[in-house]
């Protein structure tokens, strides 16, 4: 099963993959993404990081899924990445994934091997994460300012959750994930 975690920069997509991972053997398949690592990541089993112009070649090649030009950079799902979830049934993914690129990932799986997850933080919270991670106050404007876009789409999400505690938040996932494999078993 493919688990999506979308939702604002700052909601706490990463942290609660982390934590995921930590209790449940979740497999990551990464993205590619032409934004500088954090100093977290400098060795990301996420992130396939690659200049613009690597990108640009990429995407020329015909060899991505999906793509959005994101706060300035280009961020993207390799076709190649995606095809290795989709044949492995051994496994579960998780991944966190912008709200357009949630649309196409619910088309393309069928509906029992993909749980779509919306991360919701109120925007005071958002600032002060962003702030914390060391984001410019030009970056937190930027990314404040793309919220409501994203928001708009919660209706398109299996769940909604509010992560504003990260154990009560990877609890809610570990159930509905659960929940998702018992309807399955039940067919």
């Amino acid at each position: 099963m493919l688990i999506i975690l979308s939702g604002v920069s700052g909601s706490g997509k990463n942290t609660v993959i982390e934590e995921l991972k930590k209790r449940k053997d979740f497999k990551v398949f990464r993205s590619a993404v032409t934004r500088k690592p954090r100093p977290n990541e400098k060795k990301s089993d996420i992130y396939l990081f690659m200049s613009k112009d690597k990108f640009e070649e990429k995407l020329n090649q015909g060899l991505l899924f999906e793509h959005e030009l994101v706060h300035g950079e280009y961020r993207g799902i390799l076709k190649d990445e995606l095809e290795k979830v989709k044949k492995d049934k051994n496994h579960d993914y998780i991944r966190d994934i912008d709200v357009k690129g949630n649309q196409k990932l619910r088309k393309y799986f069928a509906k029992d091997e993909i749980l779509s997850i919306f991360l919701e933080v109120d925007d005071e919270e958002l600032k002060r994460r962003l702030h914390e991670r060391g984001e410019s106050e030009e970056s937190i404007k930027l990314r404040l300012s793309r919220a409501p876009f994203e928001r708009e789409h919660k209706k398109d999400y299996d769940i909604v959750i509010d992560n504003d505690n990260l154990n009560n938040t990877v609890d809610t996932i570990l159930k509905a994930i659960e929940r998702k494999r018992q309807l399955k078993s039940d067919l």
